[in-house]
């Protein structure tokens, strides 16, 4: 509520308004929102997990705050993952609202205390759970369970070189900086947004510009930044056909 209200005052001088990386609620002042699709984020980092298990086994899946709607759309987009193998794959535990380092390594650790014998994959879908069960995965020596974080942390960057982590997702931070302030400069110079452009509805806008997102493992993990750098250019390169009408 407080963002939107300062994105109304700058609407109201003229200035136009994009969301980057966390969408505004509804009603916003804000054109489109430019971010992760973190729904399919997930999904993609299920799926590279569960090919590194040889399409088989038990994950569990560490997730952020329930009161996010991002949460409930992560915890269906890994469960979606697993039933597409016919029940070759099961989440034996989901472990949520620990998006916060304090929450976070209570929970893991005994997790991996009490089951690490048990599961053989975990998949992070938050950056504080991301960094934890990487950091709980060293401590313990353990390189027989396999993990797919997400985000650049160079906590889970470290533990993908040194085999602790299978890989990340990158949410393409560059992108949304980098997209954001050319629609921003082409807006203030007298673009306007295409209404008819094939923007996605998510819980909070309808007017959802998926940022792209890259799976990155330990043969990419020195040069991840090109990752992101790549799914710019792809998106860039369509962006103001597809989403700006400008004369």
């Amino acid at each position: 509520m407080g963002t939107n209200s300062i994105a109304s005052e700058l609407t109201a001088e003229g200035t136009p308004v994009i969301a980057l990386a966390g969408c505004l609620k509804q009603p916003t002042p804000a054109v489109f929102c430019l971010g992760t699709d973190t729904g399919n984020s997930a999904y993609l980092g299920t799926k590279e997990l569960i090919k590194t298990l040889g399409g088989k086994g038990k994950i569990a899946h560490f997730t952020g705050f329930l009161v996010d709607p991002n949460t409930q759309l992560r915890i269906d987009a890994v469960q979606q993952a697993a039933n597409e193998t016919g029940g070759a794959v099961e989440v034996i535990q989901v472990i949520a609202d620990i998006d916060a380092p304090e929450p976070a390594e209570e929970k893991i650790n005994a997790f991996l205390a009490a089951q690490a014998d048990k599961v053989d994959g975990i998949v992070t879908t938050a950056w504080v759970p991301a960094v934890v069960a990487a950091n709980s995965l060293r401590k313990i020596g353990d390189k027989r369970i396999k993990m797919v974080g997400i985000d650049h942390d160079e906590v889970v960057l470290k533990a993908i070189k040194d085999g602790f982590v299978h890989g990340t997702m990158l949410q393409n931070p560059y992108g949304q900086g980098y997209i954001g302030s050319f629609a921003m400069d082409k807006l203030r110079s007298g673009c306007t947004v295409n209404q008819d452009a094939p923007f996605k509805s998510t819980v909070l806008t309808n007017q959802f510009i998926d940022s792209g997102t890259a799976f990155v493992g330990r043969d990419k993990v020195d040069t991840y930044i090109g990752a992101m750098e790549a799914v710019t250019e792809d998106l860039m390169a369509s962006f103001e056909s597809t989403y700006l009408v400008c004369n």
